[in-house]
């Protein structure tokens, strides 16, 4: 019984965990429901803004080509910008070819005005539009062909607008001629568009009538001017209704508010004959107030229908923004230019804003879907009464202390509440972000002037305002949980003063160099309303925070063709909206500082609040980021202010305080290292003893603290936490070395001082620290590295029999991940050779690192670095380091060898090797800077050549495979020595210059003529070595080779006084072509130039013909790239391409051809060539090199070429430019499909 009782229970114990299955689906909790509801509302799609580049929308974890935290995506990605411009680029490519078509064949009809006869002129002319028409007409019904026939359309439409021009400036026509043979063009623009059904031959006509409209001042007055500009866009926006057409509408919304912002932000102005006058202010608000109308109403009507502006967005990757979004984003630029012009009536500014916020925001709820009748009521109601305040303002303001304007503005105002208040729910939360963007630029740019207040007053009520701003920003935030609300709460207090700040300054600067006054209307911040304001935005950047602050500004989130480095970004929380939080006050702060905004006690209180609020929420988990980034961003800053400004003990203390408060939080071992180090940052700087840059007011009525006793207790803190965090430490070599670095420091700083207590605390620091860091010796290192090299033995063994039994038994070996690692592994190790057997294979990467050996090294080569930096060079204790570190290396290997384990190694070289070679260029180098040296006296190189040479051939000792280690060695001899000279020909020319050396001259043997000589004839010997490698490789097919050695001997070439140059250059030719190598080949190629200027260093006649042996290299170059395409070796015309463009451009300015017609001619022919062959051989790479070769020769002919405005010379170059645009559009065109396949 107690038996089935027992089994019973067994059975219902497992029944139990078997069934134990709890489904959490249906649970929500309070924080499930609103993390559900800001996803939602994010997903709502806002029509009137549509999708544009939003960086405060919540990311949906679910959408195509989102990269979780676990490196996982759910969603395949669509076509991101990447790979829309990888497929659709040759189309955009194709439609700027011919949008610059358009206007380089403008330029060309102008010119042709200018430099022939009026009855050529016309004739070429008129041949020229017909020769557009007649190709529209063949090209337009070709559907591949449709856009460039449109183009050759437009551009004949402009040489006929340009003859029109022309026809009165040579006098045949005055202005009322002139304008009636517009109009008729317009209507022959307008007939075009029907004919061929496109709006871009319509769309120029916009323009056109709009100047026409301006360009009546001059006949019809001001009063003239504004109805002809109403009638023009009245005109457009019929147009645009009549086609159905949403780019004429966005077209004519934009251009219309530009075309009057123009008149009111100018006095007046002439364009040729035409008069472009100014428009009385009355006149400027009712005609403004009426196209605002207008183009609400259309912007409403077409705000579904696609646009060319639209368009432009998705292409650029900033999202698809709706018409409505667009075009009112781009008119209300035209109409705030009206508000800046009229920034000194502050009523009328406002009554502008306020009809703007009334007519758009009606427009808005509208395309929300809110019925127009419901709108419209209160604005037909009110209108009149507006109307009339405006009107009838002069005589208002004689009765009442508020002008027509203001009443306006009050009464606008409260309409245009009533109506966005009454219908709020229908306002995204986008529209309030981007509307609290606006009230910002507008208060800053609206508020009062000096002339109306005092400065401070100024400051103060902008600063008030901005403040019930942002309050307002952060309760909406909290209350309709927004991320993008609460990321402007936290960025726009600190962005706008930022960028307010620094435009003043250089606007400042400006007028100094000018000599002259201020500019008007400028603020300047009174220091403690400025710090009460940051102090606000701090709090409140806390608060929502800590609500909302996992929102992630991931602004790189839609390239998702660059997802790595989108992804890095994301990953470093950079963006993310504590860390903006973070740095952009910091940012802020520092350089008001610089600005002389704060004083030092409003400076440090700022920073210290910054600090504290970051430093304890990390601490206590509210913050969310890396603790690392954290103190990296905290002390960067400080350091910086500490360096700028002084202040030393109190940035001490706040550096001491935040990594005390770091570093508490756990036991991460990167956070105390650093921590070590950043803290012994100021300590450096303060022993430096450096002159203050800007001492910032009040800094004397600071508490005076001795810093040298600052820096004991914060470095006594800092060290005390490590050793308790000791024993919880597995690596402690870095912690070690960081610790002993910053005691270091401290003593060196207290030693300075003339108090001796701190001299005693300070060695007893060290003395106590060092009995607590008593290493573990390298005996334990060595007996790890044996076991792991045993057990690697042992599986290798047992992988042997076990295959050895699966043969027997005729079994199929499984998957060894390891076995495949270490192979993959190997190959990627230069310094490895065959693998003899499969123990070798397993204990190819174990190692002993000799750890007291380096240590010995560095401490050795930085002790010898600064005596050499003292004295200058010496060639005799450079002779005994070498001698010294021969011997730590030697006994290094041979400890090694006998215990049957290798070294480490660093880019083929064993590690101590490495850093010997390493230490002894720096002592070199470092010995060549002080003033006891001379570039002339290089004993001490030959010396340095000699033990480089002598560690390499050490590094081959004991080695079996030869083969493969000695290329190693060749590269770490020549290497180093490249590097020196190259370091030390630009560090105070303390080595002369690379090609500038003359071995043969008379002077002293051993300190000139010895080292150079020495140099050339081992340079030669590595090259016949290097020959023998490349031989004995090419008979043994199975040794490795090296695909790269142009890089290696163009150091050669470069520290060669020729003929090692030479040999290199005609080995790696030989090699490369044989190896079918391009990319060395090419550096050969280009080595010879360096191997010329190395014979004229010596050889003067020589040096005459090398600019011109460029020159002609060049086109060598560009001929073997037409000759590679026509024998189809492609794979070499990459690489004569790189070289053409290198030796041509060289050549050219060698040669002083630069500022000649030549030049232009030559690029545009380089560019013609390179991109016609990417059109040939279907290479994307090399049509994106010719396009920007063309634009290189364009801005460099402005630049250089002095005759190039010359109508002449500039004819030739806009003919060559149209010539080759003209030919690539037509190939690009007929070869798309093939082209797009690329």
């Amino acid at each position: 019984m107690d038996e089935e009782d027992n089994e019973d229970r067994i059975i219902r114990e497992r029944k139990f965990k078997i069934d134990f299955n709890i489904n959490f689906d249906n649970i929500e909790t309070n924080m499930d429901r609103e993390i559900k509801t800001i996803k939602e509302e994010s997903i709502v799609e806002d029509k009137a803004l549509g999708k544009f580049f939003d960086p405060f929308e919540s990311e949906d974890l679910n959408a195509p080509g989102i990269i979780h935290q676990d490196g996982t995506v759910t969603t395949a990605p669509n076509r991101d910008i990447v790979s829309e411009i990888s497929i659709e680029g040759e189309r955009k490519v194709n439609w700027a070819i011919m949008v610059s078509m358009i206007a380089i064949y403008s330029i060309i009809s102008i010119l042709v005005g200018n430099i022939f006869d009026t009855g050529v002129s016309i004739l070429i002319l008129l041949i020229l539009a017909g020769f557009g028409f007649a190709l529209g007409e063949i090209w337009i019904p070709d559907k591949n062909m449709n856009l460039l026939g449109v183009t050759w359309v437009i551009i004949s439409m402009k040489v006929l607008y340009g003859l029109s021009l022309e026809l009165r400036n040579w006098g045949i026509i005055e202005v009322e001629g002139l304008l009636i043979i517009l109009l008729c063009f317009v209507s022959l623009n307008v007939y075009l568009a029907y004919r061929h059904n496109h709006d871009a031959i319509a769309a120029q006509s916009t323009l056109v009538l709009l100047a026409i409209g301006s360009s009546t001042g001059s006949i019809l007055g001001e009063v003239g001017v504004g109805v002809m500009i109403l009638i023009s866009t009245i005109l457009l926006h019929v147009l645009a209704i009549h086609r159905k057409s949403g780019n004429l509408a966005a077209l004519g919304i934009a251009s219309s508010n530009l075309w009057i912002g123009m008149h009111a932000i100018t006095d007046g102005f002439n364009i040729g004959e035409m008069v472009i006058i100014k428009l009385d202010s009355t006149l400027l608000f009712l005609l403004l107030m009426m196209i605002t109308c207008l183009n609400a109403a259309m912007a409403s009507k077409f705000s579904k229908e696609r646009n060319w502006f639209s368009d432009a967005f998705k292409v650029s990757g900033l999202g698809e923004p709706g018409l409505w979004g667009v075009s009112v984003s781009l008119g209300m630029i035209g109409a705030l230019l009206s508000v800046t012009a009229n920034r000194e009536d502050l009523g009328y500014a406002l009554g502008m804003v306020t009809f703007l916020s009334m007519a758009f925001g009606g427009s808005y709820l509208s395309v929300r879907g809110v019925k127009s009748t419901r709108i419209i009521g209160p604005m037909i109601y009110s209108l009149p009464i507006l109307i009339t305040l405006i009107i009838f303002n002069n005589q208002i303001s004689n009765y009442s202390i508020l002008d027509g304007y203001d009443l306006f503005t009050v009464l606008g105002s409260i309409i245009t509440g009533y109506i966005l208040l009454r219908d709020q729910n229908n306002v995204s939360d986008r529209v309030l972000w981007l509307g609290s963007v606006v009230i910002l630029l507008l208060l800053i740019l609206l508020v009062p002037s000096s002339n109306s207040y005092s400065g401070r007053d100024s400051s103060v009520l902008l600063l008030i305002l901005l403040s019930i701003l942002h309050l307002s920003t952060a309760l909406l935030a909290l209350k309709r949980v927004s991320p993008s609300l609460a990321g402007v709460t936290v960025i726009l207090p600190w962005l706008w003063i930022l960028v307010y700040e620094v435009i003043k300054i250089i606007l400042q600067t400006i007028l100094m160099v000018n000599k002259k006054s201020n500019v008007e209307g400028m603020i300047n911040f009174e220091i403690f309303s400025l710090a009460a304001y940051l102090t606000l935005s701090l709090i409140l950047m806390i608060i929502v925070n800590i609500k909302l602050g996992n929102t992630n500004i991931n602004l790189a989130s839609k390239f998702l063709g660059v997802t790595e480095i989108s992804a890095l970004i994301k990953n470093s929380e950079i963006l993310q909206l504590w860390n903006v939080g973070l740095w952009l006050p910091i940012i802020t702060t520092i350089t008001l500082a610089r600005l002389n905004s704060f004083n030092a006690f409003s400076l440090l209180y700022i920073l210290s609040f910054i600090i504290i609020l970051h430093t304890i929420t990390q601490r206590f988990g509210y913050r969310i980021g890396n603790d690392s980034n954290l103190l990296f961003v905290i002390i960067s800053s400080l350091i910086i202010i500490q360096w700028v400004h002084g202040l030393d003990s109190f940035i001490l203390i706040l550096i001491c305080f935040s990594i005390f408060v770091i570093t508490s939080i756990n036991d991460n071992n990167a956070n105390i290292s650093s921590g070590m180090i950043l803290m012994s940052m100021p300590i450096m700087i303060s022993l430096s003893g450096r002159r203050i840059g800007f001492i910032l007011e009040e800094t004397e009525n600071l508490p005076n603290l001795e810093t040298i006793w600052i820096a004991l207790i914060c470095t006594t803190i800092i060290i005390i936490i490590y050793l308790v965090k000791l024993n919880n430490l597995e690596r402690i070599l870095k912690p070690t070395l960081a610790s002993l670095f910053l005691i270091i420091i401290t003593s060196t700083f207290s030693f300075q001082s003339n108090i001796i207590q701190a001299k005693y605390v300070s060695v007893g620091l060290f003395i106590f620290t060092s009995i607590w860091l008593v290493s573990r010796g390298e005996l334990r290192s060595e007996l790890k590295t044996i076991n792991l090299r045993d057990q690697r033995i042992k599986l290798a063994k047992e992988k042997v029999m076990g295959d050895i039994n699966l043969v027997d038994n005729n079994e199929i070996s499984s998957y060894d991940p390891l076995l495949e690692s270490l192979k993959e592994r190997r190959k990627n190790n230069r310094e490895q050779g065959k693998i003899s057997n499969l123990e070798d294979l397993y204990t190819s990467d174990v190692s002993h690192r000799p750890t007291i050996v380096l240590v010995m090294l560095s401490i050795i080569f930085i002790i010898s670095i600064g005596v050499s930096l003292i004295n200058g060079p010496n060639p005799i204790i450079l002779l005994i380091i070498g001698i010294f570190t021969t011997l730590l290396v030697g006994i290094a290997r041979y400890r090694t060898k006998s215990l049957g384990i290798n070294l480490p190694h660093i880019l083929g070289m064993e590690v101590p090797i490495a850093v010997s070679i390493f230490g002894l260029v720096m002592i070199h180098n470092i010995s060549h800077i002080g003033p006891l040296s001379s570039n002339n006296e290089l004993f001490d190189l030959a010396i340095l050549i000699i033990l480089i040479m002598e560690l390499t051939v050490i590094s081959l000792i004991y080695q079996e495979n030869l083969i493969d280690r000695i290329p190693v060695a060749i590269d770490w001899f020549i290497i180093p020595l490249f590097i020196s000279r190259i370091l030390g020909a630009i560090m105070n020319e303390s080595l002369p210059f690379p090609l500038t050396v003359d071995p043969f001259i008379q002077t002293n043997f051993e300190e000139w003529n010895l080292p150079w000589i020495l140099l050339e004839v081992l340079l030669i010997l590595t090259l016949i070595c290097d020959f023998w490698i490349v031989n004995k490789r090419e008979v043994d097919v199975s040794t490795k080779i090296n695909p790269n050695r142009g890089t290696r001997n163009l150091a050669i070439v470069i520290m060669s006084f020729g003929p090692a140059g030479m040999l290199a250059v005609l080995s790696t030719i030989r090699q490369g072509y044989r190896s079918k190598q391009p990319s060395s080949t090419g550096v050969a190629i280009l080595g010879i130039i360096f191997v010329m200027v190395s014979f004229g260093a010596w050889n003067p006649e020589i040096k005459i013909f090398i600019p011109y042996a460029v020159l002609l290299l060049g086109v060598l170059m560009l001929i073997i790239c037409i000759i590679s395409t026509k024998l189809n070796r492609e794979e070499w015309t990459m690489m004569a391409t790189f070289n053409a463009h290198i030796l041509i451009i060289l050549g050219l300015f060698w040669t002083g051809y630069y500022n000649q017609i030549y030049f232009s001619i030559l690029m545009v022919l380089l560019s013609t060539t390179v991109w016609l062959i990417g059109i040939l051989q279907l290479r994307r790479i090399l049509r994106i090199v010719g396009l920007f070769d063309l634009i290189l020769a364009v801005l460099f002919s402005m630049i250089f070429v002095n005759s190039i405005l010359n109508p002449i010379n500039l004819l030739i170059i806009l003919t060559l430019l149209a010539i080759e645009l003209g030919i690539v559009a037509w190939l690009g065109i007929s070869n798309e499909k093939e082209l797009l396949k690329d």
